[in-house]
């Protein structure tokens, strides 16, 4: 899911090479056996890729379509390519796009086997990247049956919080720098001098009562007030959110791979907010996920998701291991 600044990489070049794509506009329908696309003449994909924008950002994303027309979630398509959550092509967890993808009305030929179509003038109306289908409902996903409760979640945080035009261009620019100098000697002692350490205000629950206090959290420092003010925000909102641990930066393994090496990445109350494998349920890190039972996990309309979300962090519900308590810049 992770949308904002994402380019079409070298391997997604081979990939568009090897394979025939088209981007149509349409709308998305689902039924108890899944989701499929409809194209605006009646026809829709089936045993094929198709590039789809469906935000009319400009920039499609790529989905599987099996035999019967459903898109593939989750999964290794037959040609051996990753999707996730939501069908869409990934690459590292990261969804790739297409520059330049259809937002008008569309031609697919039959019964959606052409990869190509012809274009007439009138727009589509999409309303946003993750409100597909139901007659572009706003909430259909939360009457999705077939979405898990951690899905349901990762769409509202794109639908109802993600500021998709809170980056500013001054502050990405000086984390570029201090990433790039990162990237040039990529260790533990090059990443920790462009650290600091920010004290933020927090909650605790101490025998049950919310006790205020603070806490320190070491981060790129190019984003150290960013991150000032958001936790700020959620210590003063209503829910007053306990946070009993939160992690920065932390050099791992694969160094640059992880946005915890760069200090651009958050992880809050790790027990009840847990990574999930791809299969949806085994625990990889952490317990258990209890919005609304267990008071330290982040709920889809907590104040956490809220600041995150308002300040253009994406939050890991959305990755295809979903990382319930991590949000990243």
């Amino acid at each position: 899911m992770r949308k904002i600044g994402m380019k079409i990489a070298v391997a997604a070049a081979v990939f568009c090479m090897a394979m025939p794509f088209a981007s149509f506009a349409g709308t998305w329908k689902s039924d108890a056996n899944g989701m499929w696309y409809q194209f605006d003449d009646g026809s829709y994909p089936k045993g094929r890729w198709a590039w789809i924008d469906t935000d009319n950002d400009g920039m499609a994303e790529s989905f599987y379509f099996d035999e019967n027309g459903y898109v593939l979630r989750n999964t290794t398509t037959p040609d051996g390519y990753q999707v996730n959550r939501i069908g869409a092509w990934v690459v590292g967890g990261e969804v790739k796009q297409k520059a330049g993808g259809e937002t008008r009305n569309s031609s697919s030929g039959t019964s959606g086997n052409s990869s190509g179509g012809s274009n007439s003038n009138s727009n589509s109306n999409n309303s946003g990247y993750w409100n597909y289908g139901y007659n572009y409902d706003p909430d259909w996903y939360l009457k999705a049956d077939y979405l898990s409760e951690i899905d349901k979640a990762a769409y509202h945080y794109s639908s109802k919080y993600y500021n998709w035009d809170a980056y500013n261009p001054d502050e990405i620019a000086k984390v570029r720098e201090q990433v790039d100098r990162i990237a040039a000697n990529p260790c533990d002692a090059t990443a920790s001098a462009e650290m600091v350490s920010v004290e933020i205000p927090v909650w605790r629950l101490r025998n049950g009562q919310k006790v205020a206090g603070t806490a320190h959290v070491q981060v790129l420092s190019s984003i150290a007030n960013d991150v000032k003010e958001i936790f700020t925000e959620i210590y003063n909102g209503p829910e007053q959110f306990p946070i009993e641990s939160v992690g920065g930066y932390n050099w791992r393994s694969n160094g640059l791979g992880s946005n915890h090496s760069s200090g651009t990445a958050i992880d809050i109350n790790p027990d009840a907010n847990p990574q999930i494998d791809v299969d949806g349920t085994t625990v990889l890190v952490g317990n258990k996920w209890e919005p609304g039972v267990n008071p330290y996990s982040i709920g889809r309309d907590s104040d956490v998701v809220k600041a995150f979300g308002k300040h253009g962090w994406n939050w890991g519900a959305g990755f295809s291991r979903a990382d319930m308590m991590h949000f990243d810049y």
